[in-house]
């Protein structure tokens, strides 16, 4: 019963720490920005190595008689703590930074955030290194419990809000401080331990559902993107895992519009009643009062000009949002007008929520699908007139990692042929994006994305098929498949004209801006990527294999001046800011590392520090603690590139994020915690080939994975959700599986060689690499791609040999 106790108690801690890291994930991303919320994290996951280190430095305070006891303490400590942090984190604003000052409060905040982290550090090192728990069992119960908690996320963000699951999750962590109470052998300190962590556990439940229940939460975001928010605002508020959707009460406005035409009438900008929705605080559109209007205005926006050409048969809407793109296709006249939503949370507004302000959903003709737009017209079999993709950019997190934004897949060359081929012969596909006179960079990649998409349809000269037209901060591109007719152009010259937009690049003419002139007089596509490789900003055109289609900054301009940076986008995206600071986080957790793999051996007394005293202190000889911190580091290098090269690829292959955390997330974890558990049917323990070689096994199934990746997402891009996500798990679980066996198979040649006393140690330089990790494997990414990631993680594995050799001919 004790070990059972002890697996449990594992298993709900290790668990709390990993939905508590995605819920900051979340919250951060809606108090500040998605490249912000990367750092935050990356510092707070370091909290755990310092509890592992500590564990290291300071072995008197955890003898084998308070084992127990610590460990409930602990526990609890993470309980109470995480609920605390998270209020002084929303308590105050997170502004971007700009100077040396806004780097050390970010620093600051990080730090605060990791103060819980620190104490589950504790609680996990001591009971997989001091309890004498079996190496792969305690280790398999870790990850189990850790995918467990991933999945637990999705159904508590659709039940409650990101700080009342905060408190859930620490109810959850103070079970697990239970578990370990029980485990304690002096009767009067058990006594007292299950009844504090029973009181602190209802405690917490019962103020996240006092939480949950009330209009204004006590416990929320106060500020949100720098301004204060006042609840008052809203009237309607929904969290999910990838995003947080707030409606405004009704105002009357006049009609916004993303850039409407020069010559727009004063009558169609009388104000009309209007919500405005918000998703994480930065992305907004708005939602007009849909029986009220007949949305005349709606034709002087830039964003509809493809019904000009193309007003009527079936059209589609990626991005339903507010409802406007649906309005104006029904207004040209199409039918039947089908939109694809990837937020369940606006979807529900239209249905239910909102369904009497906004009609849309009711409307005769609209469908509204609440899917990911690739796998949707991937099984969707029919022909669209119009296919239309206005500013998709949420800039929110989503729960599987502060770069995996949900538009990713929306905007690369697989993506937009999927888009393409789901045209009629004369259809178009028009995308907006932000428009900067002095620096084109978006628009010029989408142009670059929209030529090398043709080329890949089998067109050869693109220029025939495209229109590029321009009004205040936005340009819409319209694509076809087939050429545009004299008749087309005629028809757009016209329209242009009447409505006072301006025609960039058409068949007949080229920009007259320089950037988008050389790109529009490119008939090669060689040339293409030629051109694209010698510009200030990366504008390849992305593909599923690096799909960033928002973070242009090479790395050669990654380090410039934050001024150079901002003149080179505009004001509000901040995409290429957001590529700085994965530098600078990637940087901090470097040097973080450094400290957690330096600090241990800087702080021996110098009585320790020569000949077999140093043996005595660490329990290993120079050269096999050389090796055995080589194998742990590689472990947190290699899991994390494989599994942000995993959650890059085969997240875009199933779509929708939520369905990807869960499959994708806890796939990995899980399937690692199989392979930890089943690593005790390798006894290294004997020594010979088996004892240094299993590091191929995972070396071996990461390649096999990427060499499958491609042909099993291409082949099988228009299955049904459920196959993809089955085949999902057959490609993930493989590399997963052999992942798991690393960590509790090192753990016991280390003990075997001697080095008990510095397994906490290593546990934590696990734990810190892994954390730089993330920021190196997505720079990789966005670098040379996902594939070099995947190369990278297979190489730290083969690695692994050399290490794992030495151990296993070290002897205690």
């Amino acid at each position: 019963m004790r070990s059972f106790f002890l697996y449990a108690g594992i298993a709900l801690v290790a668990g709390s720490g990993l939905a508590l890291e995605i819920l900051l994930t979340r919250i951060t991303s809606v108090i500040a920005w998605y490249h912000l919320s990367f750092f935050v994290i990356a510092l707070a996951m370091l909290g755990m190595t310092a509890g592992a280190i500590y564990v290291f430095m300071r072995p008197g305070l955890f003898g084998q008689a308070v084992l127990a006891r610590r460990l409930a303490r602990s526990s609890a400590a993470f309980a109470a703590l995480a609920p605390l942090a998270v209020a002084w984190a929303m308590s105050g604003p997170l502004l971007p930074v700009t100077d040396l000052m806004g780097f050390f409060a970010l620093l600051g905040f990080g730090a605060a955030l990791a103060v819980p982290f620190a104490a589950a550090g504790v609680a996990l090192t001591l009971a997989l290194t001091r309890m004498g728990l079996p190496a792969g069992r305690a280790y398999g119960c870790d990850l189990l419990g850790a995918a467990a908690g991933c999945g637990l996320v999705i159904p508590l963000l659709d039940a409650v809000d990101a700080a009342s699951a905060v408190l859930v999750v620490g109810a959850i962590a103070a079970l697990g401080a239970l578990a370990f109470a029980t485990c304690d052998e002096d009767p009067g300190e058990r006594r007292r331990s299950l009844g504090t962590c029973g009181a602190l556990a209802l405690a917490l439940l019962a103020f996240a559902g006092i939480n949950a229940a009330a209009d204004a939460p006590p416990l929320r975001p106060a500020w949100v993107k720098g301004v204060r928010e006042d609840p008052r605002e809203f009237m309607h508020v929904a969290w999910n895992t990838h995003s947080r959707v707030t409606v405004s009460n009704q105002i009357a406005l006049p009609p916004y519009l993303w850039a409407p035409g020069r010559n727009m009438p004063p009558e169609a900008r009388l104000p009309i009643q209007q919500r405005v929705l918000k998703i994480d605080g930065a992305a907004a559109t708005l939602m007009a009062e849909g029986a009220a209007s007949d949305h005349a205005y709606l034709d002087w926006d830039l964003s509809t000009f493809a019904h000009r050409l193309r007003p009527s048969g079936p059209a589609a809407v990626i991005g339903v949002g507010g409802g406007r793109d649906v309005l104006a296709a029904l207004r040209s006249g199409h039918s039947p007008v089908v939109g694809v939503e990837l937020n369940a949370a606006i979807v529900d507004l239209h249905r239910r929520t909102m369904a009497d302000f906004s009609t849309v959903a009711a409307r005769p003709g609209v469908e509204l699908h609440t899917d990911e737009a690739r796998s949707f017209f991937s099984r969707d079999r029919r022909q669209y007139q119009v296919i239309t993709m206005s500013l998709i950019d949420t800039w929110a997190s989503t729960g599987a990692g502060a770069y995996s934004l949900s538009e990713n897949g929306l905007y690369t060359v697989e993506g937009w042929l999927v888009f393409l081929r789901r045209l009629a012969p004369e259809g178009v596909f028009t995308v907006s994006r932000w428009y900067k006179k002095e620096s084109p960079g978006e628009t010029a990649r989408m142009l670059a994305l929209a030529m090398e998409a043709l080329w890949q349809l089998g067109v050869d000269k693109p220029r025939a098929h495209l229109l590029l037209l321009q009004a205040e901060s936005v340009a819409t591109l319209l694509v076809s498949p087939s050429p545009f007719s004299a008749a087309d152009l005629d028809a757009m010259q016209r329209e242009a004209v009447r409505l006072g937009f301006n025609m960039v690049l058409t068949p007949r003419r080229l920009p007259a801006q320089p950037l988008l002139a050389e790109l529009g007089a490119i008939d090669e596509r060689a040339a293409l990527w030629q051109w694209a490789e010698r510009q200030t900003l990366d504008l390849t055109p992305p593909t599923d294999d690096r799909p960033f289609f928002f973070n242009m900054l090479k790395p050669g301009t990654w380090l410039e001046g934050q001024e150079e940076v901002s003149d080179l986008d505009l004001g509000f995206l901040g995409n290429l800011q957001a590529t700085q600071t994965l530098v600078y986080a990637t940087l901090v957790s470097l040097l973080l590392t450094l400290a957690a793999l330096l600090g241990p051996l800087l702080g021996r007394s110098p009585a320790t520090a020569e000949g077999p005293k140093q043996a005595s202190r660490t329990g290993l000889a120079p050269a096999t603690l050389a090796a055995a911190l080589a194998y742990f580091a590689l472990i947190g290098l290699g899991f994390m590139f494989v599994e942000i090269a995993l959650l890059s690829q085969v997240g875009v292959f199933v779509g929708h994020p939520t369905l990807s955390l869960a499959v994708v997330l806890g796939g990995i974890i899980l399937a690692a915690g199989v392979g930890s558990l089943l690593s005790g049917k390798l006894n290294v323990e004997r020594g010979g080939a088996a004892a240094w070689l299993f590091p191929l096994i995972p070396a071996l199934l990461v390649v096999a994975a990427r060499v499958a990746t491609g042909p099993v997402t291409e082949g099988f891009a228009s299955a049904d959700t459920s196959v993809r996500v089955l085949l999902s798990i057959a490609l993930i679980a493989p590399p997963a599986l052999g992942m798991g066996i690393c960590f509790p198979l090192g753990l016991r040649l280390v003990e075997r060689a001697g080095g008990h006393a510095v397994t906490p140690w290593l546990w934590g330089i696990n734990g810190a690499f892994g954390v730089c990790a993330s920021g190196l494997a997505l720079g990789t990414s966005m670098t040379w791609g996902i594939s070099t990631t995947m190369a990278v993680g297979a190489g730290c594995y083969l690695a692994l040999v050399a290490c794992a050799r030495q151990l296993a001919r070290a002897r205690a």
